[in-house]
C-alpha cells in the first residue's frame, strides 16, 4: 500500500448516479470544503483505490442484474475533517440526510411536469453495509442481523436496489442547501448553537424516513395513510416548544412564518380550523391548512379511528392527495425555521431562487387549482 491517503471513503452509495449528465452536479458538498458525495471516478477516490487494492475491487464489483457495470456514488471526508469529529458516523449521516432532502424536494415538486425522470426517492441515498476497514485491508459489513469481518471480495458481484431507478439528480434546491450547510457547519464544525442545530438534523432524518419508498408492491390504505407519520414528526421536531408538548397548532405557527409566496392563489385564500385549547378559530392558509390535514389524516391512520380515502384526498377527487404535496409543506416549515434563525440574504434579482420558489408555490397551488 502506498500513503494513506487525504480523503477516506466513509460510505458507498450505489442507487446514486452522479456522473455529469444534462447538466446533473458531479459532487455534493452543500458549500462544504471537507465532506462531499462525490463518483467513484472522482480523483480523490482513484487515489483511495490506487491505496487500497480492497477499495478497487468492491467498487469495480457493481452490475446492473443485466451484466452491465455501473459506477457507485461515494462519500468522502477528509481526514483533518474525521479526526476533528472524533471519526464519528453522526456528522456523516447528517451530511447524507442534508444533501438527500435538499436534492429530492424540487424534484417533487416538479413531478407533474419533468419530476418523475429525477430523484425522488431517498432510497436512491442509501448507504450500502458493507464499510473499509481503517487500514484499506478489507470490507467489514455490518447490518442489524449480521456482522462479517472480511468477508471475501473474490468473484463478488454486487447490484442497486433492483426496485428503484437510477434516475439523474436533477437540481439542488440551492436556497435549502445553503441552509443546511450553514447548519451542518455550525453543529460539527463550529460546535455552537447545538440544541437549535439539532432540531434540524433530527427533523432530516424524519424527512428522509418520509421520502422513502414506503411500500414494495401493491398496498392497503392504512399502508399509505400511515404515510403521513414521518411527515408530521418531521415538522414537530421544528415546531415542538421547550416547555410543553408540541401540537398542530404550534406548527401551523411555523409553517405561518416563511416568507410570503409570490403566487395570487396561496396569498389570496383563506381556511379556518377551531382551535380546542384556546376556544378559537384559527386562520390559515394554503400550507397550513395542507398541514393540518396531513395531522388529522397522521391522528386517524396511527389510532385506529374510521378511515377512508378522503383523509387523504382533503380537495377532493382528481385534485392532488395530500401526500404527494407534504413535502413542500415540510419545505415551508424548515426555511421557516432555518430562516428565524440564520436569515439568508440572497443576492437582489437571483432569478434562479425565485424560480425554485415559484416550482414550490406551484406544486401546492396544484392541490386546489387542478
Amino acid at each position: 500500500m502506498t500513503k494513506v491517503p487525504e480523503w477516506q471513503l466513509a460510505f458507498v452509495l450505489p442507487n446514486l448516479r452522479t456522473e455529469d449528465h444534462q447538466g446533473s452536479p458531479t459532487q455534493l458538498t452543500l458549500g462544504l470544503e471537507g465532506i462531499a458525495i462525490v463518483p467513484s471516478s472522482d480523483p480523490r477516490v482513484s487515489e483511495l483505490r490506487r491505496w487500497s487494492s480492497a477499495a478497487d475491487t468492491f467498487l469495480g464489483c457493481f452490475h446492473d442484474g443485466n451484466g452491465e457495470s455501473i459506477a457507485p456514488a461515494v462519500l468522502i471526508v477528509r481526514n483533518d475533517w474525521d479526526i476533528d469529529m472524533n471519526r464519528s458516523a453522526e456528522p456523516v449521516m447528517a451530511f447524507r440526510n442534508a444533501v438527500a432532502v435538499a436534492s429530492i424536494l424540487p424534484a417533487r415538486a416538479r413531478w407533474a411536469t419533468a419530476g418523475w425522470n429525477e430523484v425522488s426517492w431517498s432510497d436512491t441515498f442509501d448507504y450500502h453495509p458493507a464499510q473499509l476497514g481503517v487500514d484499506g485491508s478489507m470490507w467489514n459489513l455490518w447490518t442489524p442481523a449480521l456482522t462479517s469481518i472480511g468477508f471475501k471480495l473474490e468473484n463478488l458481484s454486487l447490484t442497486p436496489t433492483i426496485g428503484l431507478p437510477r434516475t439523474r439528480l436533477g437540481s439542488m434546491d440551492r436556497s435549502l442547501a445553503d441552509r443546511l450547510g450553514r447548519a451542518w457547519r455550525m453543529r460539527f464544525r463550529r460546535k455552537r448553537q447545538r440544541r437549535e442545530t439539532a432540531r434540524v438534523f433530527r427533523s432530516l432524518e424524519a424527512a428522509y424516513e418520509a421520502l422513502a419508498i414506503r411500500f414494495k408492491s401493491y398496498e392497503s390504505l392504512n399502508e399509505r395513510g400511515l404515510g403521513a407519520v414521518p411527515w408530521v414528526t418531521a415538522v414537530e421536531v421544528l415546531a415542538s416548544p421547550p416547555n410543553r408538548n408540541v401540537d398542530k397548532f404550534d406548527c401551523i405557527k411555523l409553517i405561518g412564518g416563511a416568507p410570503i409566496p409570490d403566487a395570487q392563489q396561496l396569498r389570496a385564500r383563506r381556511y379556518w380550523a377551531w382551535n380546542y385549547k384556546r376556544r378559537r378559530r384559527e386562520q390559515m392558509n394554503l400550507t397550513q391548512r395542507l398541514f393540518h390535514h396531513l395531522h388529522t389524516a397522521r391522528s386517524k391512520f396511527v389510532h385506529g379511528d374510521r378511515i377512508s380515502s378522503k383523509l387523504l384526498l382533503p380537495f377532493g377527487k382528481g385534485k392532488p392527495p395530500v401526500l404527494s404535496v407534504a413535502s413542500t409543506v415540510y419545505r415551508t416549515a424548515l426555511i421557516a425555521y432555518l430562516e428565524k434563525r440564520w436569515p439568508r440574504q440572497p443576492p437582489l434579482g437571483d432569478v434562479l431562487a425565485l424560480m425554485e420558489e415559484n416550482t414550490y408555490e406551484q406544486h401546492l397551488v396544484k392541490a386546489i387549482d387542478r
